[in-house]
């Protein structure tokens, strides 16, 4: 393969050889940010985050409070942390399911988690190392699976803007994006590089929310968000809500952004994964090792058997009431 030759000293072009790589494992997004020129920016975004799980708007994602101090000081992930490399990888925009059983669209198709970690590790990763100068380079890959702020990371490296509704979106790519954060040991003297942030006076994204998760813009409230109700939350609801057809996850606060809009309407439509049924007599004869069988290996195994029961119930309730 031919792949550029980077110095990590200086080098003029540094965005563009990167963007030529990431471009051929399907990256169509990437950016790169020093840690240190960007500390004041991501105290910012930092303070923010742990208001907020102050505020307990987490609900029950525990692991997000166990969480709060390395994602307040990232040199505890990684101590050597010297720059931050942020790619992004566009999923289909169209929906999943039919009208009456919706699934998020990031369900249809490989797990991202391993997917993308596979792709930044065995493919991009491990050429880049055998290539650059100096050849000391260190890094740790993170793909939702640590403690980190990716959005804060992606905006910082340029990637987009936070919008309203909390999720990065970029003008031509919208915000149907999986993230990657690669934490490395080589500095680049590469300040942020902010995004104009688009959003201007459209509220669309949070009058559309159909259980008020949004009370205010650039805030969510976990507890009431029905992507959190139905993938996070384990147990009984403490009480019932209109999921609008959404047996797992939810994306109307992204359906209606005008960039995901555009994106949709230039985008070939895939079929939806095998695994992402909507065949509701099969879904309501499902035993726990039918289920179990097939999601192994994919997203949506985050929703155990009784909780996903308990979301097909929610959503046949809140037909039969319209």
């Amino acid at each position: 393969m031919d792949v550029p030759h980077i110095s990590a000293h200086g080098a003029p072009n540094l965005k563009e050889q990167f963007h030529q790589i990431f471009q051929k494992y399907q990256f169509p997004l990437s950016g790169v940010v020093d840690y240190d020129l960007s500390l004041p920016l991501y105290r910012e975004h930092a303070s923010r985050y742990e208001e907020w799980i102050q505020n307990q708007s987490q609900g029950e994602m525990n692991y997000l409070a166990r969480g709060l101090e390395r994602r307040m000081n990232p040199m505890l992930v990684f101590p050597e942390l010297k720059s931050v490399i942020v790619v992004a990888r566009p999923y289909s925009p169209h929906p999943v399911g039919t009208s009456q059983i919706r699934y998020a669209r990031y369900l249809n198709g490989p797990d991202y988690h391993e997917s993308m970690k596979v792709d930044l590790e065995c493919s991009m990763l491990e050429v880049l190392r055998q290539e650059w100068v100096p050849k000391n380079l260190k890094y740790k890959i993170c793909v939702d699976t640590s403690a980190v702020l990716e959005r804060t990371w992606a905006a910082l490296a340029g990637l987009g803007w936070i919008g309203k509704n909390t999720l990065l979106i970029h003008p031509q790519f919208g915000s149907y994006l999986f993230l990657g954060v690669i934490f490395t040991n080589q500095s680049f003297g590469k300040p942020p590089t902010l995004h104009l942030d688009y959003c201007g006076n459209c509220t669309r994204c949070l009058d559309t929310c159909p259980t008020g998760a949004f009370p205010e813009s650039h805030y969510l409230e976990s507890k009431k968000c029905i992507s959190y109700l139905t993938l996070e939350k384990r147990g009984p609801w403490s009480e019932p809500f209109d999921s609008k057809g959404f047996v797992a996850g939810c994306d109307i606060c992204q359906e209606v952004c005008p960039y995901n809009l555009k994106i949709t309407k230039s985008t070939p439509k895939h079929a939806a994964a095998d695994y992402l049924i909507s065949d509701l007599r099969y879904l309501n004869q499902e035993s726990k090792e039918q289920y179990e069988k097939r999601v192994t290996g994919t997203a949506l195994a985050r929703i155990k058997y009784d909780d996903f029961k308990r979301n097909l119930k929610a959503m046949l309730e809140s037909s039969l009431d319209e």
